[in-house]
């Protein structure tokens, strides 16, 4: 009977502490829809986010992607990388930045470290809001 409710107490720990990992790994992950930026008035930048544990793949659909890791210190709600921007955006084509990312509940801060085309740095900061799933109803 010991056992028995030692086995029950593992089982409950494990299922507990993967529980919060997952939820921890939801926090960047998932699509996200600019609200909010210092320079872009143009179209709105959607980004998606894969996170595996510490490391994740940034990509949007305006022309740069980055790799990203969140903090060995155990905050999972900030992060920092490098990226890179396509060879189609000609204002900043093929240049490489830093990227640093917080996020809190629905929200998500990116800054974004770039070089302009003359040489100085610009500090872009976009705000983006977790995007719904939007469901379609209509004819069948």
């Amino acid at each position: 009977m010991r056992h028995a409710v030692k086995l029950l107490l593992f089982i409950a720990t494990i299922l507990l502490v993967s529980q919060q990992a997952r939820s921890e790994e939801e926090g960047f992950s998932g699509q996200w829809e600019q609200i909010d930026s210092n320079v872009s008035a143009g179209e709105k930048c959607r980004v998606g986010i894969i996170r595996q544990g510490r490391f994740m793949r940034i990509s949007t659909n305006n022309g740069w992607s980055a790799t990203a890791e969140t903090s060995s210190n155990g905050n999972s709600s900030y992060a920092a990388g490098m990226g890179r921007w396509n060879s189609y955006v000609e204002k900043y084509s093929q240049k490489a930045f830093y990227i640093l990312l917080a996020v809190r509940g629905d929200r998500l801060m990116v800054i974004m470290k770039t070089e302009k085309a003359d040489g100085s740095n610009q500090m872009v900061r976009t705000l983006f809001s977790r995007r719904t799933a939007k469901l379609r109803y209509g004819k069948t």
